[in-house]
């Protein structure tokens, strides 16, 4: 989708004018976008009322956003998640539930001016989140930013150490933002909600679940999954306006009670977060690509802005192909592209001599995604040092294509 994709570039001047046209493309948008469901809305409360039963949390940061757009300053706001914050499952741009939030900021505030970042992207879960969240989020110094990994992300390890990791990035970057934590889940209930809201309360953020919104409708026979949703994890048009609704329902509440929110003046900037409960080792997680590191030897590679969502691919085009790195890190990872055509590759990966895993670059559509991220290493000491990786062609592989979007370092 063009209006959040385009921002993605490393160029500064670039983004800065992307952003502008982001705003333009959604402005034209607003005319033709549904009206968002609010609290008003009898048949929402019920909904609403389950979506947000989570401990309040401390809505210094959040009822301040809301306060500075009613006096008429400039907001910037990010969303970053998986497919659902991407849009999938709406029919057009407008329909999806980040254009629809954006749409409520736009109307309820015309004396202010609202910039929106969509940083939503298939198939990804947290541990890509936190390696992206730098460049394209927090590098436009937001306001306020909602997060949505609850599908993607699993109850491993990982997980709820990228989780954790990103909390924290976010809270303590350099524009202070607001933070609120949003739940999608699959038909089946699986989500990764309760490890999250478990991190969400204790760092005492605002919280809203589509999980606990919809579930029980389904179950009491108000609606089916099926009209809600185009498959059992992407809502549809009705569904994104629903999810849309509880966000813009929450707002709705925060300003209708602004005076009576009590401001904790000390959380309006970085404030003395408690003790982490998983080990912070990505808080300078990035991604490095073809544009800012060079291999200590490559061939039979070619530098191509494949993947629709990242610039500066590396992409192996003849037998034989062969690429080396060395990066000072204490962890690593890759991202990498893969195709429901079977027509790409397998690569093997070595750090430091030592075989570490073969990449297949081929998926089912139905068990996996085209962006894969995967962690390679991770020091067992925390200590950042220099480590090689060397990524070449399994001997078995029938197929030469390979794509390497970029290696995740922290």
């Amino acid at each position: 989708m063009f209006f959040y994709n385009i921002i993605n570039r490393n160029d500064k001047v670039h983004r800065t004018l992307c952003m502008v046209l982001a705003g333009i493309v959604l402005a034209l948008c607003l005319a033709a976008a549904p009206s968002e469901v609010r609290a008003a809305d009898a048949s929402m409360l019920p909904m609403y009322r389950r979506a947000v039963d989570f401990p309040r949390g401390d809505l210094s940061r959040l009822a301040d956003v809301v306060r500075r757009a009613q006096d008429g300053e400039e907001i910037t706001i990010g969303f970053l998640g998986g497919s659902i914050t991407e849009g999938r499952g709406a029919a057009n741009i407008q329909d999806c539930y980040v254009s629809q939030v954006y749409k409520w900021w736009y109307d309820t505030f015309p004396q202010s001016k609202v910039n929106v970042i969509n940083a939503g992207l298939g198939g990804t879960s947290s541990y890509l989140g936190v390696h992206r969240v730098g460049d394209e989020i927090l590098s436009h110094d937001p306001d306020l930013v909602f997060i949505e990994f609850a599908v993607n992300d699993t109850l491993e390890k990982t997980c709820t150490n990228s989780y954790e990791n990103l909390i924290r990035k976010i809270l303590l970057s350099e524009s202070d933002p607001a933070l609120v934590l949003l739940f999608a889940a699959k038909e089946t209930g699986e989500s990764a909600e309760e490890a999250e809201a478990e991190l969400g309360r204790y760092y005492e953020l605002p919280m809203i679940s589509y999980k606990k919104a919809v579930l029980p409708e389904v179950e009491a026979g108000s609606f089916a999954w099926y009209e809600i949703a185009e498959d059992i994890v992407h809502p549809n048009n009705r569904g994104h306006s629903i999810f849309a609704g509880l966000i813009t329902a929450y707002l709705e509440e925060i300003l209708s009670k602004l005076d009576e929110i009590r401001i904790d003046e000390g959380r309006l900037q970085r404030y003395e977060l408690p003790e982490p409960l998983t080990p912070q080792i990505y808080q300078d997680a990035h991604i490095e690509n073809a544009a800012t590191l060079t291999p200590d030897a490559e061939i039979g590679y070619g530098v191509y802005d494949f993947n629709y969502h990242f610039m500066d691919n590396w992409y192996a085009l003849e037998d034989g192909a062969y690429l080396s790195f060395e990066v000072e890190a204490a962890n690593i990872g890759i991202l990498y592209q893969r195709t429901e055509e079977g027509t790409f590759g397998q690569y093997d990966i070595y750090i430091d001599g030592g075989f570490v895993r073969t990449l297949d670059g081929n998926f089912v559509k139905s068990d996996g995604t085209e962006t894969e991220a995967q962690e390679l290493y991770t020091s067992p000491d925390g200590e950042r040092a220099a480590h090689v990786i060397t990524i070449v062609k399994n001997p078995a592989s029938v197929n030469v294509d390979f794509v390497i979007i970029g290696l995740l370092v922290s």
